[in-house]
């Protein structure tokens, strides 16, 4: 059960790298990347839909755990957030990820391919990468 928790800490930070290497691939090749709007849409989409696999994977195994971040991650050595993954969380960030799969799809074919297109990407897998932190970081089942 450990390298299902291990591969849950994931979830959040694969839509947040590929937000952040389409950013520098967006400054240093400005003018290349806006042209490139369907290989963007394609890895927004895609990292999106990997954070709901994994997310149903541990879904489906039942794991009900609580991750200290200080253990895996040496940056948050002082402080006490825990990760919760729990059935709740887990169908939020699953549902919430692919509504927002469907918002990036919806963006491609209805918006104008134009210049603060691949911008609009890169911010909404930001804004999906810290909604699912977020989520993880509440633990929803005792509001419940």
């Amino acid at each position: 059960m450990g390298n299902f928790i291990n591969t849950s800490i994931l979830i959040p930070l694969i839509p947040l790298v590929t937000a952040l290497f389409i950013f520098v691939l967006l400054a240093s090749f400005n003018r290349t990347v806006n042209r490139l709007t369907k290989p963007v849409t394609a890895l927004v989409a895609l990292s999106l839909l990997s954070s709901a696999l994994i997310s149903s994977i541990d879904y489906f195994k039942e794991i009900e755990e609580e991750l200290v971040l200080s253990k895996f991650l040496k940056y948050f050595e002082e402080t006490n957030l825990v990760m919760h993954l729990n059935l709740v969380n887990e169908k939020i960030i699953i549902f919430f990820s692919l509504i927002m799969t469907l918002v990036i799809g919806l963006s491609f074919y209805k918006l104008p391919r134009k210049k603060g297109y691949v911008l609009l990407m890169i911010s909404l897998g930001l804004i999906s990468s810290s909604v699912i932190i977020s989520i993880l970081l509440i633990d929803l089942s005792a509001l419940i």
